[in-house]
């Protein structure tokens, strides 16, 4: 049995993986110990997560039985981590086998990745059966278009430039904001045009290939022609750059269907998979029996993908299984705990889950902090804020103390057993464990909780809590619904706008201090300025 590092680094979302013997040990992100978000950083090691999960699991590179890097390869950044012997895992099969071996799917699987572009590659699929994976088809840079070239060059041209002539707005972080904005705006036939004519599918292809320089160009022709002057007319381009994704990529999955009709479960990684509303048509296409996305969908999620291709290949991860949380990263005693808070004057008391559900049914704003960061880009229950969904002025209150911008919704969290009482679908709700995808609120639940709902289109992003994989995230959860009649909490992720979700509980402890959040929970007690 073997004990596998991964290691991502050379470009942006730096990442560290570790797994033994056919389970994850630990996987963190370089941006979570640096400080710095992964799209404000294009050149990144992975050196300081390296260095953090060898300090918290005990287990060291240079006595592991392999080491892995994700191509293409720096030398530079190998050596800051290690000076032995390395092997190369490709760019996009470090994201399919992490999604496929995370998916517990059984049977005919169609796995799909799709990005910017990793190595001379922009999308790979797959077919899966079994634990077999086989290359159906892959897309070099110099002959395939990329949607997220199209997403990642309208982010940087939006808004404009600073005055170092970046993008205001940065791709690779900001391209939620669009997402967001999306479902405001209405269909414009000529901004549908225009954008057509960047990106285009048929058979199997998406073309032309020069998706990145073009999309520049144009959309800084139109910023300039004052076609994102307003608001509004931000929201009319965010909509239509939405729907040519939504009906290209729609198209793209019918076509495979048609030529391979028996696999009806789709798993994805990559970028673009990111866009929760994207995943939402997928997921609601007749045929499609189920999706996922693995959590750490963009390149954050590399390295871990890399050791779970090199665990199957030594047949300790023979076939795909499900994940009971993403919860991989540090973690902290209550014994360390305590002892950095005496560098601040906070109250304490044991926690209890029946005060702080009734805090949170008066209003209050919890932050709250347990276990292991999460992996990926999503809070899940780790490092997250929470509070009631029954206000519209929500909205407003979080974004003033978290200094976000506006377009931004917020997530559900809800229990498992009354997710079909709320959402219109009920497949994918494995997947929607981690808040992967959108789904359509029922008529009768949109006032219940508006502070959790896309105001134009009605959808929301929810994470569906399970007992069994987070057992005190699902009790608050559910001491809240005993008090409120609500099986949903508003959970959004434990930062201020343009920092990294926090990691340790220093970070966690300032917020307070700041008066960001009303009381923290961490761990087994709770810390609040009264």
């Amino acid at each position: 049995m073997s004990t596998i590092f991964g290691f991502y680094c050379g470009s942006h979302s730096g990442c560290c993986a570790v797994v033994k013997d056919g389970e994850i040990i630990s996987a963190l992100e370089e941006e979570r110990m640096s400080r710095k978000k992964a799209g404000d950083v294009h050149e990144t090691s992975a050196l300081l997560c390296t260095r953090k999960i060898e300090e918290t699991t005990g287990y060291k590179v240079d006595n592991s039985d392999y080491r892995v890097f994700v191509a293409p390869v720096s030398q530079k950044y190998v050596e800051e981590i290690t000076h032995l012997d390395y092997e190369n895992c490709s760019h996009h099969d470090a994201h399919a086998y992490g999604a496929y071996f995370t998916s517990g799917m059984s049977g005919k699987v169609i796995t799909i990745t799709y990005d910017g572009g990793g190595e001379n590659t922009v999308m790979k699929i797959y077919l899966c059966e079994d634990g077999k994976m086989q290359l159906l088809r892959q897309y070099p840079y110099n002959s395939c278009g990329s949607l997220s070239h199209l997403w990642g060059f309208s982010t940087s041209s939006i808004m404009g430039y600073d005055a170092y002539n970046e993008g205001i707005w940065r791709m690779c972080k900001d391209e939620g904001k669009l997402m967001g904005m999306a479902a405001d705006g209405h269909y414009d036939e000529k901004i549908y045009k225009i954008l057509n004519s960047l990106i285009n599918y048929k058979n199997l292809s998406f073309y032309p290939t020069t998706t990145a320089w073009k999309t520049k160009f144009v959309c800084d022709m139109m910023f300039k022609d004052g076609y994102f002057s307003t608001k509004e007319k931000r929201e009319i381009y965010c909509f239509n750059l939405q729907k040519l994704t939504n009906d290209l990529m729609i198209k793209f999955v019918e076509d495979l269907h048609s030529l391979y009709p028996e696999y009806k479960k789709l798993c994805f990684a990559g970028g673009l998979f990111a866009n929760v509303k994207l995943n939402q048509q997928i997921n609601e296409l007749g045929w499609v029996e189920e999706i996922y996305v693995m959590p750490p969908m963009g390149d954050e999620g590399l390295a871990l993908g890399a050791c779970i291709k090199k665990s199957h290949e030594l047949g300790e991860w023979p076939k795909p299984k499900k994940l009971k949380n993403v919860l991989l990263g540090p973690s902290y005693s209550n014994d360390k705990i305590s002892e950095i808070s005496k560098n601040y004057n906070f109250s304490k008391s044991k926690y209890s889950a029946e005060e702080i559900a009734k805090d949170l049914n008066e209003g209050k704003i919890i932050g709250w902090f347990q276990g292991g960061s999460e992996h990926g880009p999503r809070a899940l229950g780790a490092r997250s804020i929470l509070v009631r969904p029954t206000d519209v002025g929500t909205h407003g209150i979080l974004n003033q103390r978290l200094n976000r911008y506006e377009t931004m919704p917020f997530a559900p969290i809800v229990l498992e057993e009354k997710f079909d009482e709320i959402f219109t679908c009920s497949k994918s709700k494995y997947t929607s464990e981690f808040m992967t995808l959108c789904y359509s609120t029922k008529e009768e639940w949109i006032n219940k909780i508006p502070a959790v709902i896309q105001k134009s289109d009605k959808t929301a992003r929810p994470q569906i809590v399970v007992k069994d994989n987070l057992p005190k995230f699902w009790e608050i959860l559910n001491e809240y619904y005993k008090l409120s009649g609500i099986p949903v909490l508003l959970n959004t992720s434990f930062n201020s706008h343009n920092e990294p979700i926090i990691e340790n509980p220093n970070q966690a402890f300032r917020a307070l201090n700041k008066k960001i959040i009303d009381k923290l929970v961490i761990e087994d007690y709770v810390y609040s300025t009264e």
